[in-house]
């Protein structure tokens, strides 16, 4: 039972602040309100983690090798909480990266090699995913805004970059679904918690409706001010991104992706960016992982004390 509710607990703080990487730009950019962007978000996560294929969960699993159902769990509660002592102030940081400290920290508490050839892959990939996002943004951008331009009507034009930016919103979601959640699920199935994703999920969009609203405007609206376009192209290029991480099995952010993407794009077309802000992020980015492990590795240690 404890297993269960620390993934349950884990999904939660995925959907208090990855899943506002997944609609932050569409709700900052006025396309979609709130309540329409967490149902969004509910359906499209669920059907990511049932649906979705990926090699992330299989990547996860491997780095917890050795650790049992009360590691795993320490794992869980650890990686959550540095996820929402970031999303109490704000800041858009990576579960990802929360949940591979933590593992790390518990490597290292347990005497349990630590698969560095594996840990160096991901880091690397948190490295270059938000670079690489920032030129498919652009790339997508210097296709799309063509074809607008050749759109006849302005009802046309507003219903179709509605419906474009949703999409790519949609698309976005059910990537957290197969990405952040399969980070979860790998960690729940290897502790014997079986079929957990639909359970993860549901538990993932209730995050969402409860405590993502902060996390949500900082992507939207603080990092810069988003025009329908800018959301959908840093939408769309941050989620291409992050399922071309999926199919080599690397477990990236999102949250990296789309901070990247909004950001880079931004840059691109000689927009104001709130620097300060992206200090403070990517300070963030450092921090969680150092928390998360840290946390882990002292908890697993008391417990093994006797306490």
């Amino acid at each position: 039972m404890v297993m269960i509710a620390e993934a349950l607990f884990m999904a939660w703080a995925v959907g208090a602040n990855d899943s506002a990487k997944a609609v932050g730009a569409a709700v900052g950019s006025g396309m979609i309100g709130f309540k329409r962007a967490v149902l969004l978000i509910a359906i499209f996560t669920t059907l990511g983690a049932v649906l979705g294929r990926s090699a992330v969960s299989t990547t996860i699993t491997g780095l917890a090798m050795g650790m049992g159902s009360s590691e795993v769990s320490l794992v869980l509660f650890s990686a959550a909480t540095a996820v929402i002592l970031a999303s109490l102030v704000g800041m858009p940081i990576s579960t990802t990266q929360s949940i591979i400290g933590a593992l790390v920290g518990s490597s290292f508490a347990l005497g349990l090699p630590v698969e560095w050839g594996t840990v160096s892959k991901i880091v690397l990939a948190w490295v270059i995913s938000p670079i690489v996002s920032a030129l498919l943004a652009i790339a997508v951008y210097k296709l799309y805004r063509p074809i607008l331009r050749s759109i006849k009507g302005l009802k046309t034009l507003e219903l179709t970059q509605k419906w474009i930016v949703l999409l790519a919103s949609a698309y976005s979601a059910f990537n957290l679904g197969t990405n952040e959640l399969a980070n979860v699920i790998g960690l729940s199935t290897s502790a014997g918690f079986l079929n957990p994703n639909l359970f993860l999920a549901l538990s993932m969009a209730l995050g969402t409706l409860t405590f993502s609203r902060k996390v949500m405007m900082t992507i939207g609206k603080d990092i810069t001010i988003l025009d329908p376009t800018s959301a959908f192209s840093s939408q769309f290029g941050a989620a291409l991104a992050v399922t071309s991480a999926n199919l080599f099995g690397l477990p990236v952010s999102s949250g990296q992706a789309i901070v990247g993407a909004i950001s880079g794009l931004s840059l691109y077309k000689g927009e104001r960016v709130n620097e300060r802000l992206l200090v403070d992020i990517v300070k963030s980015w450092v921090r969680a992982p150092l928390i998360a492990g840290i946390l882990a590795y002292s908890l697993i240690k008391l417990f093994s004390a006797g306490f």
